[in-house]
């Protein structure tokens, strides 16, 4: 094996090596290896490892990862007798930030910190990697941004051996009708309170039962969506992304989860054994694979901000083209929100991720010579997983080809100037369309909203009404980007996702539903046509024909912009502040820093 980089601090002497040895020692020591007796006099063989997790105690999410680190721990030190430091990094919850208003300036919520929250975590991992130079790292991820910013990190420590681990998905709750409720009906229980679908005793039950156990959320919101794109790309414990995070007794780490947290280290003690990177494993083949995934699992839109990212920090030309150029594929995944199951069915009704990934292996629908951290191809780890048995479209997980669930992707990505001397594009550099199955067009009066709890408020006191196209803006990337949820919910909750399409400047949750265009680009921010839109102009939306424009010639949004001013908005000092100057737009994957 070549010279370890925790080398350098054992042999630099004075405080760094003072503080290796005895935070080595000290790890030893440590309850969870059983051996508080035992004195480390350092191995210099010995590589030094760092399994770092969300922490905090307020992340449901994430609230097992302790333990499952330090299981992992544990089994490195009993059987390679390897010491491995678990480290917590700052992890941000998207439901508790969902919300947060300053009542100083309410365009600005806790939300904004949700999408910075990749970099920071991102960011966290590395900083403890250098500074301690550790020669390997297993990340746990687990909320989403912590999935999407452990991906980010593989791929700036691409000069190092890497496995990810997913915490794994949360396991449904139940009211006290029976019903099975999850993240997705405390979000919508507020519109259906609204629309009287509910009395107000139910819309507490619902919020008081549906998260019973640590996970992240169960349907394919942004948190399973990347946690299987980890997989797809080759860089986590594969079966990872579908394992529930907790047994049946919603207290105990699940048996299968505990057993893949040993093979992370397994894995990650070959790649060292090899000397092996998780930047030798990534490259086209898996960007290619991933994309694909995205479109046939039904996945969050805010992948397409992620895989862009991640694609830049491992060296890997990929974009939004490349997602687009998937878009026909059809959706396989019987998974909420657009299907009718939860993640945690994958897993005990279809044996998990494997048996669909080797079923689109068969369909030549993905690259079985991709590489993977199990130090097999995709084709050779699935070689002796069985294909989904098909039986009833309606009750089965897994779909096949002949019976989709959808017979395209809901994602559909917009580009062009598609103005005409009566209509002006209001997305010239691009959007996402996110469609409901009923309703892929729809034309209707501009609602225009500069602030999302004005929408909300409209939307649950009947103003909004069955035509017409929200337009929500001032909620781009240099704001922080929150994710929409409660505006898509209290649609949804009412049953009017179908009828009022939402445009927006802004992201929304995985979970969202209905009739949607996301990521417009420009901005709002930055003088956008989004921004030039007023009250009544006539919106038009087509998924088919993938146009997005207002009725407005080009002549008077010319006349609207010269007259436009940028709204005042004091951005809080910390992570905000500093990203909004130097993010990139949602396009180029909301990078932190400028163009090489």
């Amino acid at each position: 094996m070549k010279k370890k980089r925790s080398d350098f601090l054992r042999d630099i002497g004075g405080a760094p090596a003072a503080m290796w040895h005895g935070w080595m020692r000290q790890a030893v020591q440590t309850d969870f290896r059983g051996e508080k007796d035992q004195v480390y006099l350092g191995d210099s063989a010995a590589p030094t490892i760092m399994i770092v997790h969300g922490g905090g105690e307020t992340n449901l999410c994430n609230l097992h990862h302790r333990k499952l680190a330090e299981h992992i721990a544990s089994h490195l030190w009993h059987s390679k007798k390897l010491v491995a430091a678990v480290e917590p990094v700052a992890a941000v919850t998207d439901a508790i930030s969902m919300g947060h208003s300053y009542p100083e300036e309410p365009r600005l919520s806790a939300m904004g910190y949700s999408l910075f929250s990749r970099e920071m975590f991102a960011s966290s991992i590395v900083q403890q990697a250098e500074i301690n130079c550790v020669d390997a790292v297993i990340i746990i991820t687990g909320c989403d941004k912590t999935v999407a910013g452990g991906i980010l990190a593989a791929s700036w420590l691409k000069h190092l051996p890497v496995v990810l681990l997913h915490g794994g998905t949360i396991r449904a709750g139940c009211s006290l009708k029976g019903k099975t409720i999850e993240i997705e009906t405390a979000n919508e229980v507020a519109g259906m309170l609204a629309a009287g679908k509910i009395d107000q005793e139910e819309h507490d039950d619902v919020l008081l039962r549906c998260l019973p156990s640590p996970g992240g959320c169960g349907l394919m919101a942004t948190s399973n969506t990347m946690a299987v794109l980890a997989s797809s790309l080759g860089i986590a414990v594969f079966s990872g992304a579908s394992t529930p995070a907790m047994d049946t007794d919603h207290t105990s780490i699940h048996p299968e989860k505990l057993k893949e947290g040993e093979e992370a280290g397994d894995l990650l003690v070959a790649m060292m054994e090899e000397e092996k990177t998780i930047g030798d494993i990534v490259d086209h083949r898996s960007f290619a694979n991933a994309a694909v995934m995205l479109h046939a699992i039904g996945g969050s839109t805010n992948a397409v901000i992620h895989l862009p990212a991640a694609a830049e920090g491992f060296g890997i030309p990929f974009g939004h083209e490349n997602l687009r150029s998937t878009s026909s594929t059809p959706v396989l995944l019987n998974l909420m929100p657009t299907g009718k199951f939860l993640m945690v069915d994958l897993f005990e009704k279809a044996g998990g991720l494997p048996p669909l990934v080797k079923y689109m292996l068969e369909k030549e629908m993905l690259d079985p010579s991709m590489q993977t951290v199990h130090g097999k191809n995709l084709g050779e780890l699935l070689k002796g997983v069985s294909t989904p048995a098909f039986q009833d479209p309606e009750s089965d997980v897994i779909r096949s080809i002949e019976s989709p669930v959808k017979p395209k992707s809901s994602l559909c990505l917009v580009y062009g100037d598609h103005s005409t001397k009566e209509t002006s594009s209001i997305a010239p550099n691009g959007c996402v369309f996110k469609l409901n199955a009923n309703q892929r067009k729809l034309e209707g009066p501009a609602r225009v909203f500069n602030y999302e709890d004005e929408a909300v408020k409209a939307v649950l006191a009947g103003d909004v009404v069955d035509g017409d196209v929200i337009v929500l803006r001032y909620q781009g990337v240099s704001v922080g980007c929150p994710e929409l949820l409660r505006l898509t919910a209290a649609l949804t909750g009412m049953g009017s996702d179908s009828r009022i399409a939402v445009v927006t400047d802004g992201r929304l949750s995985g979970v969202s539903r209905g009739t949607l265009v996301v990521h417009v680009e420009p901005e709002a921010w930055r003088g956008g046509p989004i921004a030039l839109i007023e009250e009544g102009d006539v919106v038009s939306l087509d998924g088919d024909a993938e146009t997005l424009f207002v009725r407005v010639s080009p002549e008077e949004m010319e006349r609207r912009s010269s007259q436009w001013k940028r709204p005042r908005i004091e951005l809080p000092r910390g992570p905000m502040r500093i990203a909004a100057q130097v993010v990139r737009p949602l396009e180029e994957g909301a990078i932190w820093w400028p163009h090489d």
